[in-house]
Parts: structure tokens; sequence; C-alpha cells
């Protein structure tokens, strides 16, 4: 996540940053161009909808610059949701 994503509240990397990313409206971050595909959903990055993002990007957001491929295990996307919900606001 790290090559592309910045923890710092504030502070975007190739992509936006993840500081407060749970509970947070999907494509909110002023300041960041945010693929058609992201930018047209609605709804907040809750544990359920990035347990599906994480899983295989591309097919949760057909059309997202997001180029990384999925996180499979299941556990994994678990401890990476819990360590993002731990890091926000």
């Amino acid at each position: 996540c790290k090559a592309c994503h910045k923890m710092e509240k504030g502070v975007n990397g190739t992509g936006p940053y993840l500081y407060g990313v749970v509970g947070r409206q999907i494509a909110s971050i002023e300041n960041y161009s945010y693929s058609t595909a992201l930018a047209e959903m609605v709804g907040v990055w809750s544990e359920e909808e990035l347990n599906a993002f994480l899983l295989k990007p591309s097919k949760y957001a057909p059309g997202t610059k997001m180029s990384y491929a999925g996180l499979n295990p299941l556990n994994d996307r678990a401890n990476l949701i819990a360590y993002l919900d731990s890091a926000g606001e």
C-alpha cells in the first residue's frame, strides 16, 4: 500500500491518503483526481466495501486507476482493514 498511498492526513501519493479511510465517503479527497469509476460511486468506505474493493479492485470498480491485483486471503484483508480503522479519526 505504502508504495502508492500515505497514512498522513492530507498527504496524497500516487493514490489518495488512507488516514481515516474507514467510514469516509468514496472519492471524497479534495485535490485528488479519481478515476471516473470511483468518482461516480456513492457511499462510504465501510469495512464491507473495503473488503470487496481490496479483494479485486478492477472487479469492484471497473475502470479504476488502481492497478493493484487484489488481496485474496480473507484474514489478510481483515487485518488490513482493522489497521486502517485503527489509524483513522
